[in-house]
């Protein structure tokens, strides 16, 4: 449950599909430098599940299409405005019902995504400054759940803001930071009665703040490493679902195979976002791993066309419950490919 990986505090490409919208999700300013560009991707999420809850054996699989779009236009030599959006979630189906073992399995789908308008203003060169309206919109539908009736889908909104700065000191090295503010959100009417009783039907996104630089280790290739800090704790995922803390810790590096296409790859390490007294709590969010590996490409078609590309394998320990949750586990398989197409003009 951390954001995808790499160097998106800096103004870097990541390992999936590249643009303003990558640029952007951690860090704003990043969008002071893409140019005038439309980029439209997409996430496919596919998951795999394996658990015992409440003392029963249960497999799930998942799968969710997460579309992205992201816009930047230059008004001058100092100022860009844009905008781009964030997505993420997932969905699980399970073979059988949830802690009974009923025959008519258990489903959940959940999505958030963030729409992010945003201006960037240059100082100098080499650096920038950019904010974001952080606006976000979120879904869920369980199905089949014990004792919960199934409300359908229900949606609720927010928002909040988000800061970064951008600068490049040397022609070789890029540093980046950004801030971004807890985005309080709406009610989820129906759950608000049960599943979410206890929090009023309301989970806010996190705050998070991080640093990121990138260097240039020649003409083809350049490393880029970053910290993110994810403040759960101060969110309703920490009440309901033990959501904890998270330091996330990413490493990756881009190379320019030939002038047409450049190669990606990197790695993320985090801390694991949920305390083992709540397996029991996370069957229906069950993206429990919190190490990532990445790669990708982008081919440039020389007409101000892009294609991007890449895919990244999430993986960890198993959750082995304790406390309230003691004799359960989860172990899941979860696999993101993205694919999008940007036009530079």
């Amino acid at each position: 449950m951390t954001t995808s990986l790499c160097t998106c505090l800096t103004s870097e490409p990541q390992p999936q599909a590249g643009g303003p919208n990558r640029s952007v999700t951690n860090n704003p300013a990043g969008m002071a430098f893409v140019g005038h560009r439309l980029d439209l991707n997409s996430q496919m999420i596919l998951l795999r599940t394996e658990g015992r809850f409440g003392g029963l054996d249960n497999e799930g699989t998942g799968f969710a299409l997460v579309p992205e779009i992201g816009y930047n236009r230059p008004l001058n030599d100092r100022w860009t405005i844009g905008i781009s959006t964030a997505a993420g979630g997932g969905s699980a189906k399970y073979d059988d019902q949830l802690f009974t073992g009923a025959s008519d399995g258990t489903e959940g789908l959940y999505q958030s995504t963030i729409v992010l308008p945003t201006v960037t203003y240059k100082a100098a060169p080499n650096l920038a400054f950019g904010a974001s309206l952080a606006l976000g919109i979120h879904g869920l539908n369980l199905e089949n759940l014990p004792g919960v009736p199934d409300h359908g889908m229900e949606f609720a909104t927010g928002a909040g803001l988000r800061f970064g700065v951008m600068w490049q000191p040397t022609e070789t090295v890029t540093i980046g930071a950004m801030y971004g503010s807890k985005i309080e959100m709406g009610e989820l009417k129906g759950y608000s009665d049960d599943v979410l009783a206890s929090v009023d039907g309301e989970i806010d996104l996190p705050e998070q703040w991080g640093l990121g630089i990138a260097v240039d280790l020649s003409d083809k290739l350049t490393l880029a490493a970053d910290y993110l800090r994810i403040n759960w704790t101060d969110t309703q995922f920490h009440d309901v679902f033990g959501f904890r803390d998270q330091n996330v810790y990413r490493v990756g590096l881009s190379y320019q195979m030939r002038p047409d296409l450049t190669l990606r790859g990197g790695v993320t390490f985090a801390d694991r976002h949920f305390d083992d007294d709540f397996v029991n709590a996370i069957p229906l969010i069950p993206a429990i791993d919190s190490n990532v590996i990445a790669a990708g490409f982008t081919k440039d078609f020389g007409n101000g066309r892009e294609l991007s590309g890449g895919i990244e394998y999430d993986f960890g320990e198993r959750a082995d419950g304790s406390g309230p949750s003691k004799g359960a586990h989860m172990d899941t398989d979860f696999v993101v490919v993205s694919v999008g197409y940007a036009w530079k003009f």
